[in-house]
């Protein structure tokens, strides 16, 4: 959302409540949370990378409390017709990140971070580094993450953090087009060192129809490549290779992301 939008304003009006506090806040967030579970989302998703490093460091109560205090007294400072937009202290949303991952943990939500290459010529790459979210794995083993864009130019980085924990996932959306070179490469390094199953072979993360057609044929003919090299170097045979194009393909994302529904 942009700065100035009054997210305050809305969510009061929207759910009939006053946020006052930082404990008010987290409520709105259950509240808002169960209506879309309701409506039929099924997982989280974080593109903070675009705004901060996601390493998300744990933090009291009391002092996300007394900063999110801080931040709602100088919104409340300006007048009306002026940016009513709440500016939240890292420090804040460090905790309510912990926060939200305790709920998808007690749910068995899954949550996809964006890693990795941001879109255009914006933010800081090393924001986005997949191994800033190392921290998060262990406290909430109940949360599948799903790591998007292979974290490029960080896969060795992904591949390493899928293989050490049980619930970290690589999804290789967008990244076919980021470089397709690269993403053979990478997706190669994954098959052999990565469990097949926690591997999402495409994503669209894309807003545009006609691109995403474009990208999963891109897709489909680098991981054809990848396993027929494999084939070739009697790595798979040619059963094992069709069998993993149909987990990258179709299983995989299916399990990772909707067996909980």
């Amino acid at each position: 959302m942009p700065p100035e939008f009054d997210i305050v304003g809305w969510l009061e009006e929207t759910y009939a409540v006053e946020i006052r506090s930082l404990n008010d806040w987290l409520k709105v967030f259950e509240m808002e949370l169960d209506e879309n579970i309701s409506n039929g989302i099924v997982g989280l998703k974080s593109v903070l990378a675009y705004h901060r490093p996601i390493r998300f460091e744990e933090v009291s109560l009391d002092d996300a409390a007394t900063a999110f205090r801080k931040a709602l007294e100088e919104r409340g400072r300006r007048s009306p017709d002026r940016n009513r937009g709440l500016l939240i202290p890292e420090i804040v949303q460090d905790y309510v990140m912990h926060y939200i991952l305790s709920v998808a943990n007690e749910r068995g939500l899954f949550i996809q971070f964006h890693t990795g290459l941001l879109e255009g010529n914006r933010g800081i790459l090393s924001n986005s580094n997949p191994e800033l979210l190392e921290n998060l794995f262990s406290k909430y083993p109940r949360v599948k993450f799903d790591l998007f864009h292979i974290g490029y130019p960080y896969w060795g980085v992904t591949a390493a953090l899928a293989k050490t924990y049980p619930n970290v996932f690589i999804d290789m959306c967008w990244s076919h087009i980021i470089s397709p070179v690269s993403a053979r490469n990478a997706l190669s390094d994954f098959l052999d060192a990565v469990p097949f199953n926690k591997i999402s072979g495409f994503g669209g993360d894309y807003a545009i129809v006609d691109a995403i057609y474009g990208h999963l044929k891109i897709a489909r003919e680098n991981i054809a490549r990848v396993l027929a090299d494999k084939i070739g170097d009697r790595t798979l045979t040619v059963s094992q290779a069709v069998r993993i194009a149909e987990r990258l393909l179709h299983d995989n994302p299916k399990e990772i992301l909707l067996n909980n529904l």
